[in-house]
């Protein structure tokens, strides 16, 4: 772990307290590689499974670190902060206190990720795997979601991100399986996230921000061409890469695996020949196909995926489709309703209660 020194100084006029890191060179030499999935159940968990097989990469000891979902917050305390701010300094030009503040928290963030493994690993709770080196590059951190995806380089400038697409039908029957989540929710979802990732993807790409986006199906189908352009954008040496344990590598997490009406587990399953996670969607009906293309249909072909056109009468299914928005915003209402009236009788409560006491 990293030890901090303080030393008493001398300036040409004023005493100084000067510290020092006295940073190991596991911390001085180590970076990032940050996957962010569109979804749960985008593959964020077989990319990392892949990554940590080179021998300078090891995984944090967060199975989701979930940093990026919840930066609104970092963001909102930055800019609050720079309104009370007064710099008595003659600054350059292009240097500003409010992104300075945004990279320190994010160099915060990395200090945590690192030293949480680092004390996992020298109190022997997590193994030092067989293929990483005990001085590792990279530490990998995934979390599968991109909210607050904007925010990555503000907190982040020097890191690398890899951003995992899956095929939102696909992605949609797997979460629905997984956790029985409501596929019309989910749909939606994939959606709006879909939209988000191509949208900073084209400023990042004007930017020269170091981001690779992958689709997991490549990842799946030709597991060796897309990992040789993952290990290129980590400049990482192929040589030190086991393909042959990559491409013969476990299924973990699978919705197919799971204990029978239980919850998903984590724990490695020999593929079978009938395993085929690209091929989720493959027996939806009609009905599910018209809804998915109608709800995601432009992000999907936005992505390089082939929408399934069923058929004609095109008309009763927009019809169809419109009965169906008008009953999902009449079920979002009823609820946010039914949340209020909760908050109100709460809060009535608490005061009457409370002026009971004062009287």
């Amino acid at each position: 772990m990293a030890k901090a020194w303080i030393f008493l100084g001398l300036d040409s006029n004023l005493p100084c307290i000067y510290i020092y890191n006295a940073m190991n060179i596991q911390e001085e030499g180590l970076n990032f590689v940050f996957i962010q999935g569109i979804m749960p159940r985008s593959g964020t968990h077989y990319l990392m499974h892949l990554l940590c097989l080179h021998q300078k990469c090891r995984r944090s000891v967060l199975v989701e670190d979930g940093l990026l979902a919840r930066s609104s917050l970092l963001m909102k305390y930055i800019e609050r902060s720079n309104r009370q701010w007064v710099v008595d300094a003659d600054l350059p030009e292009d240097m500003e206190a409010e992104q300075l503040l945004a990279e320190g928290l994010g160099e915060g963030l990395r200090i945590f990720l690192k030293r949480l493994t680092q004390q996992a690993l020298d109190q022997k709770k997590i193994p030092v795997t067989e293929t990483c080196d005990m001085d590792y590059r990279y530490m990998v951190t995934k979390t599968p979601n991109v909210s607050n995806l904007k925010n990555f380089f503000r907190l982040f400038p020097d890191e690398k991100l890899i951003i995992l697409i899956r095929d939102g039908r696909s992605l949609v029957e797997s979460i629905n399986l997984s956790f029985k989540y409501n596929r019309e929710a989910a749909t939606r979802d994939w959606a709006n996230a879909a939209r988000d990732i191509f949208e900073i993807q084209k400023q990042w790409t004007v930017e020269g921000k170091q981001f690779l986006v992958i689709k997991y199906e490549e990842l799946y189908a030709n597991t060796e061409n897309e990992m040789r352009k993952i290990l290129s954008f980590l400049d990482l040496d192929t040589a030190r890469y086991d393909f042959e344990k990559a491409l013969n590598s476990p299924v973990i997490g699978s919705s197919v695996f799971k204990r029978g009406a239980g919850p998903v587990h984590w724990e490695p399953v020999d593929k079978t020949a009938e395993f085929n996670p690209l091929q989720r969607s493959a027996k939806w009906n009609r009905k599910q196909h018209e809804r998915f293309n109608w709800l995601a249909g432009k992000e999907l072909i936005m992505w390089g995926y082939d929408p399934i056109k069923p058929g004609r009468i095109k008309f009763l299914w927009v019809l169809t489709n419109y009965f169906y928005d008008w009953g999902y915003a009449l079920k979002i209402w009823f609820w946010r309703f039914i949340r209020l009236n909760q908050f109100i009788g709460r809060k009535l409560k608490a005061y009457l209660k409370n002026d009971g006491v004062k009287t």
